[in-house]
C-alpha cells in the first residue's frame, strides 16, 4: 500500500475512502463509513462493519458524481462535493408514483401504512396514501430529484495485487481477519486459501462467484482457484 504523498487518484485506482453522505436540502447523513456519524445521524447497522469503502475508480460502484470527481484528489486530503440528481439518484418521475389494490399486499400479510418501505413489483417504495381500498405509493428512490453532498477523503490507494485482492475479499467476506488468507498470484492465475471460519460463511459459494467476478474484471488474470481448509476441533474428554 502507499504512504500519504502526493500521489493522486486515477481512473481504474483501487482506493479507500472515507466519506459521508448527506442530502443538501435537509442535511439528513444516508451513508458513511464512519460509526460515530453513522450513531448520530441515528442510521447506525451493527451488520455493517464501518471502516474506509473500497472503490474502483471509474468501475461504477458509487453514485456517478461521486466516481468522476475522485479522480485527482491526492491522499489525505478532505473534500467537500456536491453531486446534482442527474449525477445522484436520477430525477423524480411522476410515472414512479402508482396505485394498487389493497388486496394485492393482503395476499403477502402486509398492511401498508403512509411513510412504510415496502416491496412492489420487484421494486422498493415509499407509501404515500393508503384508503378506499387502493395504497399509492413512490416507487422513485428516496434521494430522487435531491441535490447530495458527499465529504470525501482519500486514505490510501492500494498499488500492489495481493492488496487489491485482499480488499476485494474484504469486500466480500466481512468479519474475518485477511491475514488468514493465503494468495498466491502467478503470471495468470490467482490462487486464495480460506481458511475455516470464511468457509463456513453464509452463501459462500455466492461470495466466490461475486469475487471471480470482481477479480476478471479488474485484472488480466486467466483463472482463479479457491484452496478450502478445514482443521481438526479437539474437545476435553470428560
Amino acid at each position: 500500500m502507499s504512504g500519504t504523498g502526493t500521489r493522486k487518484v486515477r481512473k481504474n485506482d483501487f482506493v479507500l475512502v472515507d466519506l459521508i453522505g448527506r442530502s443538501k436540502d435537509n442535511g439528513k447523513v444516508f451513508d458513511t463509513t464512519v460509526q460515530e456519524v453513522a450513531m448520530k445521524a441515528d442510521i447506525f447497522n451493527e451488520r455493517e462493519v464501518y471502516q474506509p469503502r473500497l472503490i474502483v475508480v471509474g468501475a461504477g460502484w458509487v453514485l456517478p458524481g461521486l466516481d468522476e470527481t475522485l479522480e485527482g484528489l491526492p491522499i489525505g486530503e478532505a473534500k467537500t462535493i456536491e453531486i446534482p440528481p442527474e449525477k445522484g439518484f436520477g430525477e423524480r418521475d411522476p410515472k414512479n408514483i402508482k396505485v394498487f389494490s389493497a388486496r394485492e399486499f393482503s395476499k403477502q400479510n402486509v398492511k401498508p401504512r403512509p411513510g412504510m418501505t415496502i416491496r412492489v413489483k420487484g421494486r422498493l417504495a415509499t407509501v404515500q396514501k393508503v384508503g378506499g381500498g387502493r395504497i399509492r405509493v413512490d416507487m422513485n428512490h428516496p434521494l430522487a430529484g435531491q441535490i447530495l453532498e458527499y465529504d470525501v477523503t482519500i486514505k490510501n490507494i492500494l498499488e500492489n495485487d495481493e492488496d487489491k485482492i485482499k480488499a476485494l475479499i474484504n469486500r466480500r467476506i466481512v468479519g474475518v481477519d485477511l491475514s488468514k488468507f493465503k494468495i498466491n498470484i502467478s503470471e495468470k492465475s490467482v490462487e486464495i486459501a480460506i481458511p475455516t471460519e470464511a468457509v463456513l460463511t453464509e452463501n459462500i459459494q455466492f461470495v466466490k462467484i461475486g469475487l471471480v467476478n470482481d477479480i476478471f474484471s479488474n485484472f488480466g488474470f486467466e483463472s482463479v482457484k479457491f484452496l478450502e481448509t478445514f482443521e481438526k476441533t479437539t474437545t476435553a474428554k470428560t
